[in-house]
């Protein structure tokens, strides 16, 4: 059955235990990718970044995309060398033409930076992200104060987006966070146990299904 909503807030950064910002890497792309900002990440065989597949749960999760995906032709395109310069074209969207430079483009301001690499917020047991509940068997997805200290699995939804899902509560079989918290700016009206249908949460990605080990 389809969860209740069809399309749910993207997983971001919340806070850090050391109260500074989260720790972050850098990495090469894989070809083709067209994931959104906040999708949780893995390398591939090859060691460039895509999706998540959803069903791996040791060592799998990298960590959440800090952008949506760049869509390049080749592996990490345009990626620096050491000492070297960012490659062509540096950034994206582009558009127009540059006079009398039949090679160059025009990139506008505030573009997303494009050199072949994807920022990853790192699967780190000091950082604590936040997240919108759901369920992906259409059942009940108001959390409340009961589901804090429980795991809980990923689902990714009809739009692109991820959220937690309730329905994945199978410790070992489909679970690989653990709620730490309930957001505040989402309980219920008079209530400070309960959240109001689809609120998000306060997670952590268990050590076991994170592959920075960390």
């Amino acid at each position: 059955m389809a969860a209740n909503l069809s399309n749910h807030a993207p997983i971001v950064v919340y806070q850090t235990l050391t109260n500074t910002t989260e720790q972050t890497q850098s990495y090469l792309e894989a070809s083709g990718q067209t994931f959104l900002f906040g999708t949780p990440v893995e390398l591939n065989g090859s060691g460039y970044v895509i999706p998540w597949d959803g069903t791996t749960l040791t060592r799998a999760i990298l960590g959440f995309s800090e952008q949506p995906a760049m869509n390049y032709g080749t592996n990490g395109a345009g990626a620096p060398p050491s000492f070297g310069s960012v490659g062509f074209p540096g950034g994206a969207p582009t558009y127009g033409t540059v006079p009398n430079q039949s090679a160059a483009v025009n990139i506008p301001a505030g573009a997303t930076f494009a050199d072949g690499r994807t920022i990853v917020a790192q699967a780190v047991t000091t950082t604590i992200f936040i997240g919108q509940v759901d369920n992906s068997a259409a059942g009940a997805y108001a959390p409340s104060i009961a589901n804090v200290g429980l795991q809980y699995g990923l689902t990714i939804d009809a739009t692109g987006n991820w959220y937690v899902d309730l329905n994945k509560s199978t410790v070992g079989t489909n679970t690989v966070l653990t709620i730490v918290g309930l957001y505040p700016n989402d309980l219920a009206s008079g209530s400070a146990t309960t959240e109001v249908n689809g609120g998000k949460v306060l997670f952590k990605i268990n050590t076991a299904a994170s592959s920075v080990g960390v």
